[in-house]
């Protein structure tokens, strides 16, 4: 046997062979050389741990029942989240045809069946090693391993290059801030491997939805921006909007996946960090607002739309309404208890309704008493407030 491969301990390997003997023969050669080895049987099970595990080399079968390699090998340079892990081909036809074909079709390497040992692991660790020297260039140049974009590095100097041209041509340019909501809860529940498959796929998503001339960004954590050339932002939320509902089909062990966006456009005379501030501000609004959604920067509400922040906009005297409220009180009632007249409760019950966005259609003290555990701590000498 050959010494252990030193770059052997990082670097995960997918065998793919309808034969449960060569698989663990094949396990057991690269896991004595400090590879970790995972096993797929079939064409689809490949394809789906292909997309979950992210391997750094796929050792594939050519000859297997179903789904041969060839398809497999195709369907794995067809997708986005997979076509940069390079395949080596295992099979019992070693001729220079059948070779070349496998090469052409997007295997980095071929190997023929039986195999000798020491060449296995030679040409894996090859393979493993390449893909490493990808990846660190990639990082040299701002790009993010797990999704393929620049990075926040990038995204900066482009702001700037954009702040340039904008302020020559007078031309507007938008940003969008995005955020995945809850994603802590998807790498706790479903662990970090498919956090960031569901982060390949959101990428994917924003890259068709947007348009060529429009640039997406790793920004940091579970956070993307774009930046939107020649886009005023009425046409970059709308932009937003699609992005929304395009990422909400994606889901995570059947929980489709949900999205806040903030939105801002360039103006004249302001520096990046400006209208950086303005769309983190513009983003935590849309948090605010229970997720899900898009807030643009120029919006005139100070808050965003969750009841909780909301309710900052009450004076006391509309606190003291909604306490009395929340224990279904009569306007009456609450008309003697603050010694005020019937007409000047009901003039708060509007007050109320608008600075929390309260629909019509809904009875406000059904709307209180919903929200009102959530409101009630924030309200100094509340309980005393319901007293009678």
């Amino acid at each position: 046997m050959p010494k252990p491969n030193k770059n052997a301990a990082t670097s995960l390997v997918l065998v793919v062979d309808d034969d449960p003997n060569l698989r663990m023969l094949a396990e057991l050669q690269l896991s004595m050389q400090g590879f970790e080895v995972i096993q797929a049987s079939n064409g689809p099970e490949a394809l789906e741990m292909a997309r979950s595990k992210a391997p750094d080399v796929i050792l594939l079968d050519m000859m297997m029942a179903g789904m041969d390699g060839a398809d497999v090998l195709r369907a794995l340079h067809a997708d986005p989240l997979t076509e940069g892990i390079p395949v080596i081909l295992l099979s019992a036809l070693g001729g220079t045809d059948d070779r070349v074909k496998g090469l052409e079709d997007g295997a980095v390497d071929w190997i023929t069946k039986p195999h000798e040992p020491r060449e296995l692991i030679a040409r894996v660790g090859a393979a493993a090693r390449t893909k490493a020297r990808q990846e660190q260039v990639m990082l040299k140049v701002g790009g993010d391993i797990v999704t393929r974009l620049p990075v926040r590095a990038a995204f900066e100097e482009r702001l700037r290059l954009e702040i340039s041209r904008s302020s020559r041509n007078a031309l507007p340019f938008s940003i969008m801030l995005i955020d995945v909501d809850d994603m802590s809860s998807v790498n706790g529940r479903l662990g970090p491997s498919v956090g960031d498959e569901l982060l390949r796929q959101i990428a994917i998503v924003l890259k068709s939805v947007i348009r060529t001339s429009d640039e997406v960004f790793r920004y940091g954590g579970d956070e993307f921006a774009i930046l939107l050339p020649d886009i005023a932002i009425s046409a970059a939320v709308q932009a937003a909007e699609r992005c929304v509902e395009e990422i909400a089909t994606l889901e995570s062990a059947g929980v489709p996946t949900s999205v806040s966006i903030g939105v801002a456009q360039f103006s004249a005379g302001r520096t990046a960090e400006e209208i950086v501030s303005r769309v983190e501000v513009a983003l935590l609004k849309a948090q605010e607002s229970g997720g899900g959604r898009v807030w643009r920067a120029d919006d005139p509400r100070r808050h965003g739309l969750n009841p909780v922040a909301l309710s900052e906009e009450l004076t006391d005297r509309e606190w003291d309404v909604l306490i009395n409220l929340s224990h279904r009180r009569t306007e009456h009632e609450i008309a003697r208890r603050l010694g005020i007249s019937r007409g000047t409760v009901r003039s708060h019950k509007a007050r109320i309704r608008r600075k929390l966005q309260v629909s019509p259609e809904i009875r406000l003290t059904d709307f209180v008493r919903a929200h009102f555990q959530d409101l009630l701590h924030r309200v100094p000498n509340a309980a005393e407030a319901g007293t009678p």
